[in-house]
């Protein structure tokens, strides 16, 4: 006997329903044009350089949210947490959309910094293009710079003094291949002051083979796919704005840039007792570490925490149907903040759909690949 369950599924961006109704709702691009504007009319709004780093709900106390569940009366405040960035300040900062006014404005003083965002990062993978010594790195090793591609790395913290924002960026050659990470080139580092978008430090002690491109031209086939992956099954599920009803099961759908997609609010009907019983609050993937674990110059500070660093959320791309959901999917899209605090949007960020036995997910792809990314606004910046 084939036993059915259902499967979420996103490809390593958020989703709002016609009306808001749960307090875990992300927010919506209306909301979200709202936060900016209450930032932007108040004293903030005049610091140079203002960029949004991180926007996503502030979530009300676990009991609120419970006491709203059962019984839909009082609902608690839609507030939002917002990290901002100017003058080489961090601010914190709760929203509350329901008054319409900042009710809490800190400045952080602690270690660390806030998430890059998408522009941050994509202008300093540039940076190495233009600059004089890294030319001469790659006219010296007989590469061609036109196929060179270069990724921003955080650096993590090995016991370092970093008193900057600071970036390390890689560079690899897509020449003969799509899979750019399958071609580095070797010896070459790149340390990139965030603040200043410059170059503060650039070695280049080795000159080491590029790994041959043959055998790494990894792509998925063309036209429609008929892996039997995505077998189609009756859908088995209703979708109403964020919940979810399959079976016996009721939970809410939400996402946000750090997290992606996040479970909350689950509940099984409980025949014995004739009603409802919640089986978890708030469940997500927290972490993923990708240590690789070699000591060289150009390596050692790879030890990748995908959440915390990056965010699975602005990691997600699009999923296609077909290829990486079956016929019978459900698509939510998807909704984060650019760092100008304008919404973004994401076509398919979620699907769900209820099938038997097999593997979920088989694609990934990359930004840094010219001409072969669909993504949020900033992929118009791809295209240089």
């Amino acid at each position: 006997m084939k036993i059915p369950f259902l499967v979420l599924s996103f490809v390593l961006q958020c989703c709002f329903g016609s009306s808001l109704f749960h307090p875990l709702d992300p927010l919506n691009p209306t909301e979200i044009d709202q936060i900016r504007h209450i930032i932007e009319k108040s004293h903030l709004g005049s610091l140079p350089n203002l960029a949004f780093h991180f926007v996503d709900v502030e979530e009300p106390d676990k009991q609120d949210v419970l006491k709203w569940l059962s019984y839909k009366e009082i609902k608690p405040n839609r507030q939002a947490k917002v990290v901002i960035r100017a003058r080489g300040k961090t601010y914190e900062l709760i929203v509350d959309l329901t008054i319409g006014s900042i009710i809490s404005n800190q400045v952080y003083s602690g270690y660390g910094y806030p998430p890059l965002t998408f522009s941050e990062l994509l202008r300093a993978s540039k940076l190495p293009l233009k600059y004089p010594k890294f030319k001469k790195s790659i006219l010296r090793r007989g590469l061609n710079l036109s196929e060179v591609s270069c990724v921003p790395f955080t650096i993590g913290w090995f016991g370092e003094r970093v008193t900057k924002r600071t970036l390390k960026v890689a560079c690899f050659y897509r020449g003969g291949s799509v899979n750019v990470f399958a071609r580095p080139i070797q010896g070459i580092s790149v340390l990139v002051d965030v603040d200043s978008m410059k170059i503060t430090m650039y070695t280049d002690r080795l000159r080491a083979p590029v790994p041959k491109a043959e055998g790494t031209d990894f792509q998925s086939p063309k036209g429609k796919h008929n892996s039997t992956t995505c077998n189609i099954t009756n859908g088995g599920f209703t979708i109403e704005g964020q919940n979810v009803e399959w079976g016996n099961w009721n939970f809410h759908v939400g996402f946000n840039a750090r997290a992606g997609v996040i479970i909350s609010t689950a509940s099984i009907f409980d025949d014995r007792k004739r009603k409802f019983r919640r089986v978890l609050y708030r469940g997500h993937v927290s972490e993923t570490f990708v240590p690789y674990m070699d000591p060289t110059s150009e390596w050692y500070y790879r030890t990748f925490m995908d959440i915390g660093e990056f965010g699975f959320g602005r990691t997600a791309d699009t999923l296609q149907p077909f290829y990486d959901c079956p016929g019978n999917a459900a698509f939510i899209d998807g909704y984060m903040v650019g760092a100008d605090g304008q919404a973004q949007k994401l076509p398919r960020a979620i699907c769900i759909f209820e099938r038997y036995a097999g593997d979920v997910a088989w694609r990934h792809t990359e930004i840094i690949v010219p001409g072969k990314v669909e993504h949020i606004k900033p992929t118009t910046y791809l295209k240089d």
